[in-house]
């Protein structure tokens, strides 16, 4: 009888403990806030929906699943520009409905340690004749001229940013994440990088 007593018991300290670790929040670490590394492998493999309003969907609203970096490379690629937590700072430009959602959805879980930039990465033409027009040199094919001497591609668009930056002078890690470019008509291999820092 004392032995079943003492392994009852044993039993429920076991479970006991088993509880405690478990109710730590669900995080990885423990109680600990999560690392860089941690919230970009969060950014990068759950998905989110975002559902948002457009006039134009048949029943006046439009639904997106991705994880949270496509979502972040699709804001980024389209030029949505620098955003603070769905807020922009182009006052001339007003933010639409399905920035504002992504953006709530990105930064939703995020705490205010957490800072995170994307941005589009291009990959540079090889072509010598496009590097040629770049440079404003004329072309070298008869009977054809190039006043131009800039190129015709537009720069890079704006990156877009989710939190607040780190105070100066505080320990800060990162982690980076690649998206490729989620326009399937973009044929210059560029990619989107989005750097993940916490302190």
């Amino acid at each position: 009888m004392t032995s079943t007593v003492l392994d009852v018991t044993v039993m429920l300290l076991c479970v006991s403990a088993s509880v405690v670790a478990l109710s730590s929040g669900g995080l990885p670490n423990g109680g600990e806030t999560p690392t860089a590394g941690e919230v970009a492998d969060r950014l990068s493999t759950e998905t989110v929906t975002v559902t948002y309003a457009d006039r134009s969907a048949p029943d006046g609203s439009r639904t997106v699943h991705a994880t949270r970096a496509e979502l972040l490379a699709l804001l980024t690629a389209n030029g949505t520009g620098d955003a603070d937590v769905g807020t922009a700072t182009d006052e001339d430009r007003s933010v639409d409905a399905f920035e504002r959602r992504t953006l709530a959805v990105v930064a939703a879980g995020l705490d205010d340690r957490t800072r995170i930039d994307a941005r589009v990465r291009a990959v540079r033409s090889v072509d010598p004749t496009a590097r040629a027009v770049a440079v404003g040199h004329p072309s070298t094919e008869p009977g054809e001229t190039n006043d131009s001497t800039t190129p015709s591609a537009a720069g890079p668009p704006a990156p877009v940013t989710v939190g607040s930056a780190p105070p100066r002078g505080v320990d800060t890690t990162a982690a980076v994440i690649t998206q490729p470019v989620p326009d399937a008509a973009d044929a210059s291999g560029g990619h989107v990088r989005i750097v993940v820092r916490r302190w």
